[in-house]
C-alpha cells in the first residue's frame, strides 16, 4: 500500500506568523530602500537645500545667543528631517500605488501592518540619515549643542508623528501628480505654520493657536531642550508618543489595501 504523498515543505515566507510578519515588514524596507541608494544624493541634496539655507536667514537676524541658536538647530533638524519623511516617503508610497507597484506588494501576500512596519524602517532610516548631516553641519557652523538622550527618542517619534500624517494624507490623493504636489507642499507647510524656528511665546498669536495643537512644535521643544543639555522633556515625548500613536493609527486606517 502505498503511503500518501506529502506536500511539499514551504519556505518560511508562506508561514503565517511572526517570522513571516518580520521578513515581509524587511522586504518592504528593501523595495523602499533600493531606490533611496540608488539616488542616495537626493537626501544629501534634500538635506542641503531648503533646511540650511533657512537656518542662516534667521541666525542673521537672532541675537548672538547659544540658547537661540540651538532653537535655530532644531528647526533645522525638523524641516531636515519633515522634508525627508515628506517627499522621499510620500512620493514613493503614492507612485506604488498608482504604478501598480502596490497590488504586487499586496499579492505576495503582505498583509498592512507589515506594509508598514516596512515603510517605518525606512522613514527612520532616511530621517536619521538626514539628522546627522543636519548635526555635522551643527559642527561646522559653530553651534554649541551638548545633545543628551533625549535628542534620539525626540527625533524618532518626530518622524512615526510624521509618518502617520503623509500616510493620512497621501490616502486622499485622487492621481499621482496630485499626490505628488501633496507630498512637497506637507513638509514645508507644517514647518511654515508650526513654531519650530523660535519659542511658543515669541510666536505670533494664529500661530500660538497652531502651536498647541501641531506636533512639530513639541518636537522643535524637546530637542532644542535636548541639544542644550537638559533632560526635562517629558512632556513633550509623551505628546510626541500619543501623536505617533494616533497618525499611525488613522495612517493604517486610511491606506487603501483592496483598491481597485
Amino acid at each position: 500500500m502505498k503511503k500518501p504523498s506529502t506536500m511539499p515543505r514551504t519556505g518560511r515566507l508562506n508561514t503565517p506568523g511572526p517570522r513571516k510578519f518580520v521578513s515581509d515588514s524587511l522586504a518592504v524596507f528593501e523595495i523602499h530602500a533600493l531606490p533611496m541608494v540608488r539616488q542616495w544624493y537626493l537626501i544629501v541634496l534634500g538635506t542641503l537645500v531648503f533646511p540650511i539655507p533657512m537656518f542662516y536667514v534667521f541666525r542673521s537676524i537672532a541675537p548672538d545667543d547659544a540658547a537661540v541658536w540651538q532653537r535655530l538647530l532644531a528647526g533645522t533638524l525638523i524641516f531636515g528631517v519633515s522634508f525627508s519623511t515628506a517627499m522621499l516617503v510620500g512620493q514613493q508610497i503614492v507612485a506604488q500605488r498608482f504604478m501598480g507597484h502596490l497590488k504586487l506588494v499586496i499579492t505576495m501576500p503582505v498583509p498592512k501592518a507589515a506594509y508598514v512596519v516596512g515603510t517605518l524602517l525606512y522613514t527612520a532610516v532616511s530621517g536619521s540619515l538626514s539628522a546627522l548631516f543636519l548635526l555635522g553641519f551643527a559642527l561646522i557652523a559653530g553651534v554649541e549643542i551638548a545633545p543628551t538622550w533625549a535628542l534620539a527618542p525626540a527625533l524618532l517619534l518626530t518622524v512615526l508623528a510624521l509618518a502617520g500624517i503623509v500616510l493620512f494624507v497621501m490616502s486622499f490623493a485622487p492621481s499621482l501628480p496630485v499626490g505628488n504636489i501633496i507630498a512637497s507642499l506637507i513638509a514645508i507647510v507644517l514647518v511654515i505654520i508650526s513654531p519650530v524656528y523660535f519659542t511658543l511665546e515669541s510666536a505670533p498669536l494664529l500661530l500660538q493657536w497652531f502651536g498647541y495643537v501641531s506636533p512639530l512644535r513639541y518636537a522643535a521643544d524637546a530637542i532644542a531642550a535636548s541639544l542644550g543639555g537638559r533632560l526635562d522633556v517629558w512632556l513633550e515625548l509623551s505628546v510626541l508618543a500619543a501623536y505617533a500613536a494616533v497618525t499611525m493609527g488613522l495612517g493604517l486606517w486610511r491606506l487603501p489595501w483592496r483598491e481597485t
